[in-house]
Formats: structure tokens, C-alpha cells, sequence
């Protein structure tokens, strides 16, 4: 939200890219929602309304809000890291120092106030409001606050990232990213004024990079936004643009700033001559204000002490209830913070060379006793843990027991799926053990010639191991029913976006990839291996139409058992999208309904050990994929079944605006005729030959030979069979 500055908490340490620039993105949400729901204005103006009354009691009653009160506000809140194992993946303890520097903003109990200027020192508020995290969770199990959700949407985050969320007129709920999607990429925060919560409960809270949880007041400034405070100069997000105002009285009219420097806290541009009804407040920008986004942010003032006070008592979003005595007893908002068992949990990283490098990606996938090691990290958290211990199934070949905290390595010696079982105990709450299937090692023995596999059964997927990474509904999965050509098995992506409402947006697509991957090939075995070889299958596809389809099928080979992988071919959604659009959930019923697929093999990637990966990426307003008949071989797809069936003819390409070759296979008897007719009947080319007996055979087809373009029947007639197929010449 503003420039990077060195923590006011000496106890909360967290690293943030050096002079980052980042905004507060309330308002460019705010407006735009606004625009999609025009009854928040309703709400908004009522809420306005309703919050300059309170005020006013206040002040005729002669109490200032904000200065001296009887009433302490407390509110439950609770935070959420969406992480994926990245920097964001904060500690309990950074968040616990974090809530209590928040606290003490709240309070007026930051030390940095005594370098507030001389014209607002006697300005300063105290909104007396503190902030708790909850000790009893929605479902009334104990909670010290905290939750932890593995997602991409950590690095691609916005609404879509507001996962978990509990409810809004309950606690606060503030979520933390590692990155935000392009529609924010120049915000470090940003939420919800309460008449947009009012509209949107299930989005409602502050969001926030996690780089930014403890940098120059960026909570407590989304927070004055929760509580319905605007940026000093407004209601926008840019600042140094026009002069403007908050509805606050002692925040004088400003166009904001950018940085902080003597000219910019002592500017008065806008404010000269400031005088609200009676009071003569001062001339000067109230520039360390906390809704400023100069990097010299110290104050709330009084009257917005009292406007965030107004806000928690109004009933618009809940925001009353939130500091009611029933639900500071639902919540345990004010209960000590329970002890806990550990939570155990690990990361699988990436993977170390035997030269000590490492992978360029976290590494899930690798052959038995490969010379690169699999690697996984502790992250056990909700206590502080004293001892992880460590055990492998699948005879590891090699591994570390048990350590405190850091890394584990191991390599294996067995193929197959490995279990990791993991021990987290903490310091005087006992242990806690979890057992997960994280890694595949792949067996050394490759499959030799041509390979094919229809998944015709579940057995059919020993070595084709599926990876669902963020374990959601987007996955590979094995398809009993609706396989090419008639209905028996195959494999299916789940890439059917079911989402409907916007209380079900959390939790998009876009950012999720999965794996799966094909056992090893000796390549050099293969029939035709001088030439091509091709990894030939069908694809059946299509699209929901909400919006624009974005899936992709992206397919990769190594050649160094899993420890890097190049990419030989993508399938955006133009080649896999072969069924148009449907808004309910696809599955193909006829063999019509599937394309042949060829991606070629690259000579540098044959070897006597291939691995192949097939990674899908899913997005907003997908259908699922069916994928079936894999075969490694030195034919096309579509040649392939000629080669394999001596009933089959086919052309390719067609259409054609050039040269086309004729593939079939002869019966018993040699003896083969060729003719070539237009749409009339009349012959136009006729060709006997004598072929070897029982064999695939191509012939060219000279584009010369066709007088002009149009449909042409191509006939190829031996003792056996009788084929006719069109040709469409271009």
C-alpha cells in the first residue's frame, strides 16, 4: 500500500522487495462493485447517514469519541494464509507479534505518535478498539486464529484467493497471498467498506500480501476501510491528483501524497483557511495520517476515531454484532489463547542433484534410486514444536530421522507410491502424526516397441501415476465409461467449472495445473526409430461459455529419470476444444466426438529411459477433457489405426491446398487399384500397382493431378476390400 519502510515491531521480521510502490486497492474494488451492484450505493448512503448521527449524539452529549470513552470495543478477528509453501508462508508467532502491533494502533499506544507534527498532536485519536484473534472457530472447536490453505491462487490471488472465510458479522477475517492477479497488481491491500460486505458477505475483510503484514500501518489502514474511512483525500485510489475530502472534519481537504519529506507534512495546498463550522483546524495536510500513502503513516484522528467507533455500532454488515457480549462469547474472543496440538505438515521441495544443485521445481516425480534426491521440509505450525520425527514406506534407500525443524532428504530403491509419515510433537501439547502419498518413484525398466494403452480398468494405471496437486475438484481421474471408440474406459481432467454463484467464487481455476505421468520407453526399440516416433492418443473437449476458455494440455519428456523436463508440445484450447460449448458437465458418447492427437518426439529426448508428462491447466469456464489410446509408435495418430487395421484407409492432410498422401494396408492378394473421380463420376486418375502382400503402405498423391479445387473420391479396390473416401482440394 506504500513505500517500504523498516518495521515499527522489532519483534515481527518479515522481508519485503526494497522500495516496492504498492497501493491500497479498496476503492478500485469498491467503485467497480458499485457499478455490478448499484443497491450498495442504498446502503452506503444510509450507512453515511447513520454514522454522522451517532457522531452528533456524541458530541451534544459532550463526550468526544475517540479521546476518552468508558466503552472498550473488542473484535474478534481471524487470518488466513493462502500460501504455497513460499515466503508467504508466515510463522504462528510473526502473526501474533502482527496482531499486537495492530492493537497497539488501535489503542493509540505507538510510540511514533510523539513525532506527529505540532499542528495535529492535539488531534491524535484513540479509537480504543482492540483486536483479538478467535479462540473458538464457527464450527465451536478451539482455534488459536489461524488457518492454512495450500493453493496457486497464493500468487494469482484477489476474491478468488478469499478461501476459508468464516463469518463476516462473527469476526474479521483478513487474508494473506504471496501475489495478487493482474485485476490488483499494483495493490499490497485491500477491503471491503462495510456496505460492500453488506452486499458480499463471503468477501468481506481485508486481503493482503503477506510481504506487507507488518510494513508502515498497512492492516490498520485496510481496517480504517473496514471500519469506513476513506483515503484523506477521498474515495479513490490515487493520490496527487485533485483535492479532496473524507467526511472527516479534522483530516483538512488534501490530494494526498505519495512519499513523506518536509514538503509534504507541511503541505497546504488544498487547506488553507480550513475551517469546519466553528473550528479553525489547521492548515496543513494531515500527512502521517494512517489513510495517507505517504511511508510516514503515526495517527488516526479524533473524528475518525469516532467514525470507526460509529461503524461498529451500526448493523450494516454485521458490524454491531461483531462486538456484542454473546458473540465475544461465541468467538473466545477474550479467552487466553488455548494450547494446542501441532498440526504436522510438510512440503515437498525441489529436488538435489548428487553435485548438491537443485531442480528447477519442486520434484514429485522421480525413477528408483535417481541420482537426485527427493527433498521435503517441516511446516508444522498451531505450536511451537519441539521434535518432527520422520518415516518413509517404499525401503528408502538412504534418510535422515528425526530433526527439529528444516529439510529431509531420501531416495528410494522401490517403485511406486512412497508414504511419508510425518511426527510433529510440541513443547507441552503432545504429538500429532500425518501419513500422505506425496511421491512417485518410477520404475527403471522401461516398456520396449510399440506401447499402447487404451485404461481400459483402474489396474490399467500402475505406472501412470496422477498428481492433484492442491487436492481440489480440478484432477485427473480414471473414467470407467466413456473411452474411445465405444464407451469403455479412458482418462478424464475434471475441468468442469460448476461454480454458479458468488458465494461459490473462491477457489477459481486459473493458476491450477496437474500431472500425470506415462512409465519409461526404450525408444531406440521402436520400429521406424530412425525416423519419427510420435506419441499418438484422442482428445474429447469442450467449454461451459461463460467466458473465455483458457485450458491448455501441455506435454513434456525426459530423458534424466524425472530430473528435468523439456516441453515438446502444447494444446491450447483451439486443438482441444473439439465439441463447442455446453453448460452442463460433458462426456463423450460417440467415437465422433474425439480428435486424434500427435505430438512428435524430439531425436535429443529418445533414449533407452524416456519419461513423458502430460500437464493440464484449467481455468474459468471449463469443461472436462477426456483423454484415451496412447500409443508410442513411428505413425500419426490417425495413420497409425491403418497400419494396425487393414480395413482402414485415410487421407492426410484433407483438406489439402498441396501435395496429400494416400495410406491403407493390402489384403492377401497384391494386386491394387487406384482411381480418382470428381463430384461427376468421371475418372480423372487411375493407377494399378502390384504391393508386397499384408502391408502398410503410403502413397503420394500429386496435387497436379487435380484440375481445379473442390471434393474428389478417391477409391483404392483390391480382392479383398472396396475403401472410397472424399478429398477436398483447396
Amino acid at each position: 500500500m506504500k513505500k517500504l519502510i523498516c518495521l515499527i515491531a522489532s519483534s515481527l521480521v518479515l522481508t519485503v522487495q526494497a522500495n516496492a510502490q504498492l497501493k491500497c486497492g479498496a476503492d478500485q474494488v469498491f467503485n467497480q462493485l458499485k457499478k455490478n451492484y448499484p443497491e450498495i450505493n442504498v446502503t452506503e448512503a444510509n450507512l453515511s447517514l447513520a454514522i454522522q448521527e451517532a457522531i452528533e449524539k456524541e458530541k451534544t452529549s459532550g463526550t468526544i469519541l475517540g479521546k476518552t470513552t468508558a466503552t472498550t470495543y473488542d473484535v474478534p478477528i481471524v487470518v488466513h494464509i493462502i500460501h504455497d509453501y513460499g515466503a508467504e508462508y508466515i510463522s504462528d508467532d510473526d502473526i501474533f507479534n502482527a496482531v499486537k502491533y495492530w492493537d497497539v494502533v488501535f489503542n493509540k499506544e505507538n510510540a511514533d505518535t510523539i513525532n506527529v507534527i505540532a499542528p495535529f498532536k492535539r488531534y491524535i485519536g484513540n479509537p480504543q478498539i482492540r483486536l483479538h484473534l478467535a479462540t473458538i472457530d464457527p464450527s465451536g472447536n478451539p482455534t488459536k486464529g489461524i488457518t492454512r490453505r495450500q493453493s496457486y491462487l497464493s500468487v494469482n490471488g484477489g476474491d478468488n484467493a478469499k478461501m476459508d472465510g468464516w463469518p463476516n458479522n462473527k469476526y474479521i477475517n483478513i487474508w494473506f497471498i504471496n501475489k495478487f492477479d493482474a485485476k490488483h497488481s499494483g495493490a499490497a491491500a485491500y477491503a471491503y467498506y462495510p456496505a460492500a460486505g453488506a452486499a458480499l458477505p463471503y468477501y468481506d475483510g481485508i486481503i493482503s500480501l503477506a510481504s506487507y503484514m507488518g510494513t508502515d500501518k498497512t492492516i490498520p489502514h485496510e481496517l480504517g476501510h473496514v471500519l469506513n474511512l476513506q483515503h484523506t483525500w477521498g474515495n479513490t485510489n490515487d493520490p496527487e491528483v485533485a483535492c479532496g475530502d473524507d467526511l472527516v472534519d479534522d483530516t483538512p481537504p488534501t490530494k494526498g501524497h505519495a512519499s513523506c519529506g518536509t514538503a509534504a507534512l507541511y503541505d497546504t495546498t488544498c487547506s488553507r483557511g480550513y475551517v469546519k463550522g466553528s473550528i479553525n483546524y489547521p492548515d496543513t495536510n494531515n500527512t502521517q495520517n494512517i489513510m495517507e500513502y505517504a511511508f510516514c503513516s503515526k495517527m488516526f484522528t479524533l473524528g475518525q476515531a469516532s467514525r470507526m467507533r460509529a461503524a461498529l455500532t451500526s448493523t450494516t454488515a454485521g458490524r454491531s454484532n461483531l462486538i456484542s457480549s454473546t458473540n465475544l462469547t461465541t468467538t473466545g474472543a477474550l479467552q487466553n489463547r488455548p494450547d494446542l496440538q501441532p498440526i504436522p505438515d510438510f512440503s515437498v521441495e525441489r529436488g538435489i542433484f548428487n553435485w548438491g544443485g537443485k531442480t528447477t521445481e519442486r520434484t514429485f516425480f522421480l525413477c528408483q534410486n535417481s541420482s537426485t534426491i527427493f527433498q521435503f521440509q517441516n511446516r508444522s505450525w498451531n505450536d511451537t514444536v519441539t521434535n518432527v520425527a520422520w518415516s518413509f514406506s517404499n525401503t528408502p534407500a538412504s534418510a535422515t530421522s528425526s530433526l527439529i525443524v528444516g529439510n529431509v532428504s531420501n531416495s528410494f530403491k522401490d517403485a511406486g507410491w512412497a508414504t511419508i509419515t510425518l511426527t510433529a510433537t510440541g513443547n507441552n501439547s503432545g504429538s500429532k502424526t500425518i501419513n500422505r502419498q506425496a511421491i512417485y518413484v518410477a520404475s527403471t525398466t522401461p516398456y520396449s516397441g510399440g506401447y499402447n494403452q487404451y485404461f481400459t480398468a483402474l489396474s490399467d494405471f500402475g505406472d501412470w501415476p496422477m498428481f492433484n496437486y492442491y487436492n481440489n475438484n480440478f484432477k485427473w481421474e480414471y473414467n470407467s465409461s466413456n473411452g474411445y471408440p465405444n464407451g469403455s474406459g479412458c482418462v478424464r481432467y475434471r475441468s468442469f467449472d460448476a461454480r454458479t454463484s458468488p458465494e461459490s467464487l473462491s477457489g477459481n481455476p486459473d493458476g491450477d495445473y496437474d500431472d500425470i505421468f506415462t512409465p519409461a520407453f526404450n525408444c531406440n526399440t521402436i520400429s521406424g526409430a530412425t525416423g519419427n516416433i510420435n506419441l499418438n492418443f484422442y482428445t474429447a473437449g469442450c467449454a461451459t461459455g461463460k467466458t473465455v476458455y483458457k485450458d491448455s494440455l501441455q506435454i513434456f519428456a525426459s530423458n534424466t529419470c524425472g530430473d528435468s523436463w523439456t516441453r515438446i508440445g502444447v494444446l491450447s484450447y483451439a486443438d482441444i476444444i473439439n465439441n463447442g460449448i455446453l453448460n452442463t458437465e460433458f462426456a463423450p458418447t460417440t467415437a465422433s466426438q474425439w480428435k486424434a492427437q500427435t505430438i512428435t518426439v524430439p531425436a535429443s529426448l529418445r533414449s533407452d529411459k524416456t519419461f513423458f508428462r502430460f500437464r493440464y491447466w484449467p481455468s474459468t469456464g471449463g469443461n472436462n477433457l477426456y483423454f484415451d489410446n496412447f500409443t508410442l509408435s513411428p505413425w500419426t495418430t490417425e495413420i497409425k489405426e491403418v497400419a494396425q487395421n487393414a480395413s482402414e484407409v485415410k487421407i492426410f492432410p484433407n483438406p489439402s491446398n498441396g501435395d496429400t498422401k494416400l495410406y491403407f494396408t493390402t489384403g492377401n492378394q497384391p494386386a491394387t487399384n487406384l482411381v480418382i473421380r470428381d463430384v461427376t463420376g468421371k475418372t480423372i486418375f487411375a493407377q494399378s500397382k502390384v504391393y508386397p502382400s499384408n502391408t502398410f503402405i503410403q502413397e503420394d498423391i500429386q496435387r497436379s493431378i487435380f484440375p481445379s479445387s473442390g471434393i474428389y473420391l478417391i477409391s483404392i479396390i483390391n480382392s479383398e476390400h472396396s475403401h472410397t473416401k472424399k478429398l477436398v482440394i483447396e
